[in-house]
């Protein structure tokens, strides 16, 4: 996202430049001819970058494999550019000024050819998982782009084509390096007859996709310069290269998607809701700023770009919403394998944008746009269909149900509320809290010393601390009230420090040092003397499979018996917590040494047993564990060296059983729904900080 980001934004200086040191005309001539090669480019792929970012990191021939791509592109463009220049009097008769002479003709065709292979390794980087090489050529082929308009002012639209196209060479050349010098790739002119058979069966119809979901971009330049003039296609190109800038987070985060989910197909409903979650949390803002400041952005092109394109600008602004629907479904189908529906897809996309584009010509720049956005709302909704059609068939019913218009305004609501407005409330409200809680009369100052790290603004200590005035410091150097082994980690280790801390004073938390799911099975057999675990290759009904590794959230329900168990995962009873009405429940108990606040109850889809919450409930201690399951529980923290933090436990349906799968020793709060509910904030901070004071303050027993 961010090697995109750059070339996007160094993109807006090299446009700007352009609007200032030559005509609009020029512009728009350029942006046509640019767009063109764009589209060459794209067409010349045949599918082989979609193929390398799923196949190349499992494929032991990989110098062969890049090099039958490298080659088999580099023809392709070739011909495709000579068949454009020989055609261009009957394909656009405005950009035939480039074949003026041999020289000019054949400078577009060697700068294609460059670009499209220039496109391809960006492929080859994202499918080593190494995109920092990326944003490095990028970079630097960018920040060259920037600078050469100023070096072909006299040539005209073509000097502004040829400073894009040269900084499209000067990635070339260092892509080439860098896949030499890092990759141990060597240049071969040979073509694996094997490797295009392979990528073709997988990529044909991931091809014809690329080329229908491009098609609309690539022709619109020429189409409005055709029919609308020149200035028009500038005016159009400016604002498209703009919304560029927005477009580049749903893109980049669903391509990521795709990558992360070909590597491991197991934790695909993770990485969707991560994707997701950048995506809302970054497009939201981003929207707003050219909503409120999208004249001004026009204005520094010249008052002729605000006056035309103005209205352009905040339709497609608004469009990002479905650009990003558009972009997750497609990301969906290819890791599914289900490209039919990417090509019915992208083919109702493409017609129904397209013959928009004819219908609402004669209403300018606003009617492209309106188009356009007609198109993708359309591909939107047709994905949806297909989306939803298709699910069952592969494994994906329970992540499809939650694509429904009321999930996603939700969501988009608390992602805000807990990631942005909370943070921010955060930040200020808690440290005027700690200011209010010292001026009270009677108040006793108390440094909480939290090492190695200290805690953030959406841990719960970090809250509590603040509304009881106390200071929170993570420097070992300190004179401290309180100290607390504190590391957002799976498993620790006592560092020196840590071990004299702890011979100076109590520390809490330092026995617990491995909140493993494997650790938590094995202490929970033996304080409650029965198993939550499962032999996967004996068991022979349903089970839970997720990684040993804390707050990964890839949990799934999966049929034993199994082959082989997967490394780096453990298997569990499937619990039956559910309440009716499509929910489970589970227990989330805050723990303060022998102190447990309250339990809150947490209800969830029965769709969705492990990530979103959907409604949460404060219960009494006594209401929901007996004593002896309180003394369980008790002597279970003890056992794995929780002194502060949280448990999450399931009660069986079938035997009444209280069940521990998760323990945290550095907890995150609240959760969504106590933003929604009258008082349960309050009480929720109120309650644990009751508890901190009284067992860890520095007048506890």
């Amino acid at each position: 996202m961010l090697a995109t980001a750059v070339m996007a934004g160094l993109g807006f200086f090299f446009w700007l430049f352009a609007a200032r040191l030559f005509s609009s005309e020029d512009v728009g001539l350029a942006a046509a001819l640019i767009s063109v090669m764009s589209m060459i480019s794209t067409l010349s792929l045949i599918g082989f970058d979609t193929a390398t970012v799923r196949f190349l990191a499992h494929e032991e021939r990989k110098n062969e494999s890049m090099n039958t791509g490298i080659l088999v592109i580099g023809i392709a463009s070739f011909v495709l550019a000579t068949l454009f220049v020989a055609l261009i009097n009957i394909i656009s008769p405005k950009l035939s000024f480039i074949t003026a002479d041999l020289t000019t003709a054949a400078a577009f065709v060697i700068f294609t050819v460059m670009a499209a292979v220039n496109m391809f390794t960006d492929a080859i980087f994202l499918a080593h998982r190494q995109t920092k090489y990326t944003f490095f050529i990028d970079t630097v082929f960018s920040l060259v782009k920037v600078v050469l308009p100023f070096a072909f002012i006299p040539w005209g639209a073509f000097g502004i084509f040829t400073a894009a196209a040269v900084s499209q060479a000067v990635g070339f050349l260092l892509s080439i390096v860098v896949l030499m010098r890092t990759f141990a790739y060597r240049p071969s002119f040979t073509i694996d007859r094997t490797v295009v058979a392979r990528v073709w069966r997988y990529s044909a119809g991931n091809y014809i996709a690329d080329i229908l979901n491009f098609l609309p971009l690539a022709v619109l330049p020429i189409i409005i310069t055709n029919n609308l003039g020149a200035d028009q296609a500038a005016y159009y190109y400016i604002v498209m290269m703009i919304v560029g800038l927005l477009y580049v987070i749903p893109a980049s985060t669903m391509r990521s998607l795709f990558a992360e989910g070909s590597h491991d197909e197991r934790a695909i409903t993770s990485h969707v809701r991560g994707s997701l979650k950048t995506t809302l949390l970054l497009l939201a803002p981003a929207m707003m700023v050219l909503l409120i400041g999208g004249e001004l952005i026009l204005r520094i092109f010249g008052s002729e770009y605000s006056a035309s394109g103005l209205s352009f600008l905040y339709i497609m602004t608004i469009l990002a919403v479905a650009v990003a629907a558009f972009q997750l479904f497609g990301s969906l189908f290819r890791l599914t394998h289900n490209i039919k529906a990417l090509v019915v897809r992208n083919t109702v996309f493409s017609v129904s944008t397209i013959a928009l584009v004819y219908a609402l010509m004669p209403h300018g720049l606003i009617g492209v746009g309106v188009a356009y956005a007609g198109g993708n709302v359309v591909g939107a909704l047709v994905s949806y269909v297909l989306f939803q059609h298709h699910a069952e068939r592969l494994n994906y019913g329970p992540l499809a149900k939650h694509f429904t218009i009321t999930n996603a305004l939700m969501a988009l609501v608390l992602l805000w509320k807990e990631h942005v407005i909370w943070p921010l409330c955060t930040i200020t409200g808690f440290k005027l809290a700690a200011r209010r809680a010292r001026k009270v009369p009677g108040f006793e100052p108390v440094t909480l010393l939290c090492y190695p790290e200290k805690p953030r603004t959406y841990h719960t200590i970090y809250k509590i601390a603040h509304r009881l005035g106390w200071r929170l410091t993570n420097d070992p150097n300190e004179k401290a009230d309180v100290v607390m082994h504190f590391e957002d980690i799976t498993e620790r280790h006592h560092c020196e420090t840590i071990q004299q801390l702890a011979t100076e004073c109590a520390v809490i938390n330092l026995d617990c040092t491995d909140i493993s799911k494997s650790r938590v099975n094995e202490v929970f057999e033996e304080v409650f003397g029965y198993k939550l675990s499962v032999d996967p290759k004996t068991f022979t009904e349903t089970c839970v499979r997720k990684s040993d590794t804390n707050a990964v959230h890839d949990g799934a329900i999966i049929d034993c018996p199994v082959d082989e168990a997967e490394e780096g995962y453990v298997y569990q009873k499937l619990i039956d917590s559910h309440c009716g009405e499509g929910r489970v429940v589970d227990l989330r108990i805050p723990i303060f040494n022998d102190t447990i606040p309250f339990i809150l109850k947490r209800y969830k889809s029965d769709r969705d047993l492990f990530d979103v919450t959907i409604d949460a409930e404060f219960a009494e201690t006594d209401e929901v564990l007996s004593d002896d399951e309180r003394a369980n529980v008790l002597a279970f923290c003890r056992k794995m060296g929780l002194d502060y933090g949280e448990i999450d436990a399931l009660r069986d349906n079938h035997d009444g059983k209280l069940y521990i799968v998760d323990v945290n020793n550095t907890p995150a709060g609240p959760i969504g729904p106590l933003y929604t509910k009258p008082g349960a904030l309050e009480r929720w901070l109120t309650d644990l900080e009751t508890a901190l004071k009284k067992e860890f303050g520095p007048t506890a027993s």
